[in-house]
């Protein structure tokens, strides 16, 4: 009889007990969110760091400065660029139309070449070495 009367309050009590440290939890968790957020208010308050950003995320220069743009090559991969691969990854087109274009591309580093000439056909004169005798002369 004693076991069941202690029973129900002994429940609630570790009961309660692990909510509150869940909510200790969270709130230290919480408490770390607000800090962050303080310190990122106290850097947007700073012009300094308002100038960097507007320089980098915007283009923004100051007055006298001279900006320049640096104009890369065609086929120049810019370092942090996304390659061939993740951009043709993304593509839009259809999964089969992608392996077509990859069975119907030439191989990489193949050169092309001209079909053979059909069967029967007078064949090209052979181009001569220099020094060479000319044929019927």
């Amino acid at each position: 009889v004693l076991t069941l009367t202690i029973a129900g309050p002994v429940r609630t009590y570790f009961g309660q007990r692990t909510e509150m440290k869940q909510l200790e939890a969270s709130e230290a968790q919480l408490r770390q969110q607000i800090s962050e957020l303080e310190e990122q208010k106290a850097k947007l308050a700073d012009p300094v760091f308002i100038a960097a950003q507007a320089r980098e995320r915007l283009g923004f220069v100051m007055p006298g400065e001279i900006p320049y743009q640096v104009q890369l090559p065609p086929g120049a991969a810019l370092p942090g660029a996304p390659t061939d691969e993740l951009t043709e990854a993304t593509s839009t087109d259809p999964w089969y139309t992608s392996l077509w274009h990859t069975i119907a591309d030439a191989p990489h580093g193949a050169l092309p070449t001209a079909p053979p000439p059909p069967p029967g056909a007078p064949s090209a004169p052979e181009p001569l070495a220099p020094g060479a005798p000319q044929p019927g002369g």
